[in-house]
């Protein structure tokens, strides 16, 4: 297993450009062994003891299991990052899983890793996890897993993130004796480069866009505050003026009939 006692371990999802990109350099400068995930390597001269890189496509569960199994197997993770994520495409995408594109990446993927973190942790050191939301989770609703009978790729982007953001209670309930805290970031509007699978026009007018919103380092510098200095977050959504924002209630009935369905849709990934 990788690094000293000492030192803390942080995995971050998407950790080669953007968000995640900012978020690596931060945690190496702090110290952290930096694990991160993502399509594409990236390489950081003189941290190459305290950096490890997974290559890994979330559309595909069969290999973000066997990645992150092997990762587990290297690496006690302290502190996790569920940072990974695509603007919806235009159209409907269907990944070889048979699962909606949004829901897949920026949804069960990481329910799938974050099981999976939690069930093969070894020491028992207390664990955090963070999830990158969006302020549009405040215009979804808890619908039924998955479903791909229409299709609006504003409705799978929010609702991807309304799931992300109710992550946390399907973790504890899963999980009750875990060691682990967890609490969901809302970051605000900020450029990056999550537009990639829109067309050419609507990239065009990201990019025009892009320098006025705020930089994509100054929110990982909000985040990793938040990680580094706040040990009482657990349960709740902050956003990046530090705000507590309250997490959606909805029907028992349906938000555990929605976890079943999660459940079912990773259960063969996990043994």
């Amino acid at each position: 297993m990788t690094g000293s006692s000492e030192q803390k371990t942080i995995l971050i999802t998407g950790g080669t450009s953007g968000l995640g990109l900012h978020l690596v350099r931060i945690f190496l400068s702090e110290g952290y062994h930096v694990v991160t995930t993502g399509r594409k390597a990236v390489f950081f001269p003189g941290y190459e003891k305290s950096f490890s890189f997974y290559r890994v496509d979330f559309s595909n569960l069969g290999m973000t299991a066997e990645v992150v199994k092997a990762l587990c197997s290297e690496h006690e993770i302290d502190v996790l990052i569920n940072n990974a994520g695509v603007l919806s495409p235009k159209e409907k995408v269907v990944t070889d899983d048979n699962l909606e594109y949004t829901f897949q990446v920026n949804f069960l993927a990481h329910l799938l890793l974050d099981i999976l973190v939690l069930k093969n942790r070894k020491r028992k050191r207390p664990l955090k996890i963070v999830s990158v939301t969006s302020p549009v989770y405040r215009y979804a609703s808890l619908q039924k897993a998955n479903d791909t009978m229409t299709y609006s790729a504003a409705k799978a982007y929010s609702q991807s993130k309304l799931y992300l953001a109710l992550m946390c209670g399907h973790l504890n309930s899963l999980f009750p004796q875990g060691n682990f805290r967890c609490f969901s970031f809302d970051p605000g509007i900020f450029g990056s480069g999550i537009y990639r699978m829109r067309g050419r026009f609507f990239s065009f007018l990201y990019r025009i866009a892009s320098p006025f919103m705020r930089r994509p380092s100054k929110v990982a510098g909000r985040l990793a505050e938040c990680i580094l200095k706040d040990e009482s977050l657990n349960g709740i959504i902050i956003d990046f003026r530090k705000r507590i924002r309250k997490l959606p209630v909805f029907p028992k009935e349906i938000e555990d009939h929605f976890r079943d369905d999660c459940q079912a849709l990773v259960s063969g990934f996990i043994s």
